[in-house]
């Protein structure tokens, strides 16, 4: 065994998500599919798709049309976390750096515990990173800057330009898109026709509420992708979560309608979560921040009323809950923002 990996610690992601109503830790879907949609992919399945190996070309399609990309430029990966680790094993990172900002995706520190590489961060001052601090890391260590946009857990964006000032150091850039359906931002990926160094992350875990399918992807230029795609797995995803991704790809406005749904009421939440006397934050992304503490425990209040909730430290010092809402929230008859 290498001897490095007793330091490395593994927290158990596992909880019990029968005990609450709203699971609100992971930005997961709460909000039910039409029945008929769900329906219509179920009358879909044949044998084949659970006795014959999965396969991923037609998805593959899609997402190339979807996305007007090649594809010779995308790797299908089981969740974008599979993407991020497939990064971390083709660069030679061992005893060098990576760059990216305090507070980020776990799993980036993981990996790089996993690999023996320096995670250096960048450290926020407010609510929103400047990029410029990431460029004061480099040195002829530096293998690539991994940032998430819009990065998670403080749900600050970022533009094409900021992203720009990144590329234009020629380092490998990773963007991880795991969030940018949630903030009404496009993709940065057609940059890759210009920036042979950028690397692109996405799921359709979060915003798609394809969790539980596991599906992602990567996409780069093509000399990068025939690297990356070395470290696939023998088949990249399962057969059921490839049908059902092309499914969403199919009944994309669906979809996209209840992430527009979301925008629209998570405002009215705030709002009225202010008017209640709450203090809230908010954000670029589908979630907001409210104080944990303010008359009485926000955290207890709310697990009371069905909900579980994470909890972090801002940089301003307090504590707060990581409300990552689901308008499902507004159509039931025990509906806390009322």
């Amino acid at each position: 065994m290498k001897k490095h990996l007793k330091d490395v610690h593994r927290k158990n992601n596992q909880e019990d998500k029968t005990k609450f109503k709203y699971i609100l830790t992971q930005n997961e879907r709460n909000y039910p599919i039409a029945h008929e949609l769900l329906d219509d992919f179920f009358n879909s399945l044949t044998q084949t798709d659970l006795t014959f190996y999965p396969n991923t070309e037609i998805l593959k399609a899609k997402i190339c049309d979807y996305h007007n990309i090649e594809k010779e430029n995308l790797l299908l990966t089981p969740g974008s976390t599979f993407s991020i680790k497939t990064i971390f094993e083709t660069f030679d990172v061992k005893g060098n750096n990576v760059i990216t900002s305090d507070y980020n995706f776990p799993m980036y520190q993981v990996f790089s515990e996993l690999y023996e590489v320096e995670l250096r961060k960048a450290r926020y001052r407010s609510m929103k990173l400047d990029i410029k601090d990431l460029l004061y890391l480099i040195d002829g260590n530096t293998k690539f800057i991994i940032l998430a946009n819009p990065n998670s857990p403080l749900g600050d964006l970022y533009s094409e330009e900021e992203i720009k000032i990144l590329l234009n150091t020629g380092i490998p850039v990773v963007i991880d898109e795991a969030y940018i359906e949630f903030t009404g931002q496009d993709s940065c990926m057609h940059l890759i026709k210009s920036y042979p160094n950028l690397i692109v992350t996405k799921t359709f875990s979060k915003a798609y509420g394809a969790a539980g399918c596991r599906v992602g992807f990567m996409v780069s230029s093509k000399e990068k992708m025939e690297y990356f795609s070395k470290f696939r797995a023998m088949y990249e995803i399962n057969g059921i979560g490839a049908k059902y991704t092309e499914f969403i790809l199919d009944n994309i406005q669906d979809y996209n309608s209840y992430i527009n749904k979301t925008f629209k009421n998570k405002k009215i939440a705030i709002k009225q979560l202010k008017k209640a006397g709450h203090t809230v934050i908010d954000t670029d992304a589908s979630w907001f921040f409210l104080k944990r503490w303010d008359k009485e425990d926000n955290l207890r209040k709310f697990n009371k009323m069905g909900m579980t909730f994470r909890t972090l430290i801002l940089p301003d010092g307090i504590e707060y809950i990581k409300f990552n809402y689901d308008l499902k929230l507004h159509y039931d008859h025990d509906n806390p923002f009322k």
